[in-house]
């Protein structure tokens, strides 16, 4: 027989705190303000083309502060979770990842991940998105998670290939990139019970 179907409920308290190895992900707080600046505005060209709001947000530590507002906003309504990700020893913002475009009915969450220009090509981005799947399936209870990038984004791309995501589709010429034109929108997805959680990795196929 086949088991009721349940939509997905939050979990309450919020089980917004991952630590790993380099980093601690936990939500950005109102006296971040000047380190999430710093984490954007120091490279925007590191993180653009393929994030097209760092080079439009966080003009100023004020405007942070509004963001990390925002944050807490959507978080307390329910709408979004968007995460800081700080270095476990100097305690300096390097990028940001969270749980976007909700779909409870499906148990579903889309992951977001990005880091500051200065800590890019250090295995972060990758340390980062393991740990917050996991905690996705472990802490959060959801079922699906879905991860896209644009077509072009080889740092993207190249951090779920580490991981081993599974491409699941392409639509072709779908999204216009400032200063690169139209490129593909590539979806990828992973199920809980394809993550082992003990590994942060994708379980090996058994026969």
């Amino acid at each position: 027989m086949q088991t009721p179907h349940t939509p997905w409920i939050r979990p309450e308290p919020l089980p917004g705190f991952v630590e790993t190895e380099h980093l601690v992900l936990r939500w950005w707080q109102p006296e971040d303000a000047a380190a999430l600046h710093a984490a954007v505005a120091s490279d925007r060209a590191a993180l653009l083309p393929w994030l097209p709001w760092a080079a439009t947000t966080h003009a100023t530590i004020e405007d942070s502060a509004a963001t990390i507002a925002f944050f807490t906003e959507k978080r307390d309504l329910g709408e979004d979770y968007t995460m800081g990700a700080f270095d476990r020893t100097t305690g300096e913002a390097v990028g940001g990842t969270g749980f976007h475009r909700l779909v409870p009915e499906a148990e579903e969450a889309e992951c977001g991940y990005w880091i500051r220009g200065s800590r890019q090509r250090e295995g972060l981005c990758t340390e980062m998105t393991r740990a917050i799947l996991t905690a996705g399936f472990r802490d959060w209870g959801f079922r699906r998670i879905h991860l896209t990038c644009a077509g072009g984004n080889m740092g993207s791309r190249g951090v779920l290939a580490k991981i081993g995501i599974p491409q699941e589709g392409c639509d072709r010429q779908a999204r216009w990139i400032e200063g690169v034109g139209y490129d593909d929108h590539l979806h990828y997805g992973v199920l809980a019970h394809e993550w082992d959680l003990d590994a942060q990795a994708m379980r090996v196929p058994t026969e």
